[in-house]
């Protein structure tokens, strides 16, 4: 890096801290040569056939995003450009999306950012996902209140930013849980309340079978809240193409099964 900079005569790191980290300059040069190397990649395109895409898509993507609709899309999108790699890897929400900014990989799929996004980077929703209690199958009759007050409750992770949204419910509410244990991973989650050791609030995922086993699938709150996921990509002149045709998909594959109507409950979108 030292001799970048002296080669550029200018400094792209701030050292006054620990550890030095990019200054404006520095972010500069990074988001050039992000894209240099995007337009090098892209460099197939200009002799294949145009709707045809190459080279490689990276993107992460959430636990309860990976086990759902994304498998789906990427078929699609491999079976329409089977010369386009795609590459995906797994973190919470917050690290993807520092993994995007950072230009580490080219879109994240997550839930809907809590606050406001980095002025780099851009949201597409695909779906907008009601949360749900679930609760054993052989209890029929309850509301979810007296679920979550009644039973020992597997909470979602609180670090994910679908599990702040169900904390800040829980307290908005003054639902006072048991809670027993907290995990990331809905299937798990759902084994565990399968077994009867529980009850819990998840997203319910907009698939076919959002659940590993049968379940008492009850919404959270009257109108259910809701956790919208989509994809941060970074603000650039033109967003690959490769992402453009993934958000199709995901948005297709979304649109074929809509847990309201699974649910019998009203359509309510925030």
């Amino acid at each position: 890096m030292k001799a970048l900079e002296q080669e550029l005569k200018t400094e792209l790191f701030d050292r006054t801290q620990r550890r030095p980290t990019l200054n404006a300059k520095g972010r500069a040069l990074l988001d050039r040569a992000t894209e240099i190397i995007r337009l090098y990649e892209g460099l197939g395109d200009a002799v294949s056939d145009v709707e045809d895409l190459v080279g490689t898509l990276s993107i992460g993507s959430i636990s309860t995003i990976a086990t759902g609709v994304l498998p789906d899309a990427i078929a699609r999108l491999s079976a329409a450009h089977p010369r386009l790699k795609v590459r995906v890897v797994h973190a919470l929400s917050a690290e993807l999306m520092t993994m995007v900014d950072a230009g580490d990989i080219d879109a994240a799929l997550v839930s809907r950012p809590p606050g406001e996004l980095p002025m780099d980077l851009t949201w597409h929703g695909f779906a907008d996902e009601p949360l749900v209690v679930i609760a054993p199958d052989t209890i029929v009759e309850c509301d979810d209140e007296a679920l979550l007050r009644g039973f020992p409750v597997i909470r979602f992770n609180r670090h994910a930013w679908a599990g702040r949204v169900i904390d800040q419910e829980l307290r908005r509410r003054k639902i006072v849980t048991q809670d027993i244990m907290e995990l990331d991973s809905i299937e798990s989650i759902a084994l565990m309340v399968g077994r009867g050791l529980g009850v819990a609030v998840v997203p319910h995922r907009t698939i076919d079978q959002p659940f590993p086993v049968p379940l008492t699938v009850i919404p959270f709150g009257n109108p259910p809240i809701v956790r919208s996921v989509g994809v941060i990509s970074r603000t650039v002149r033109a967003m690959p193409r490769a992402v453009e045709e993934l958000i199709a998909f995901l948005r297709a594959v979304a649109a074929e099964s809509d847990p309201y109507l699974r649910l019998k409950i009203p359509l309510h979108r925030t």
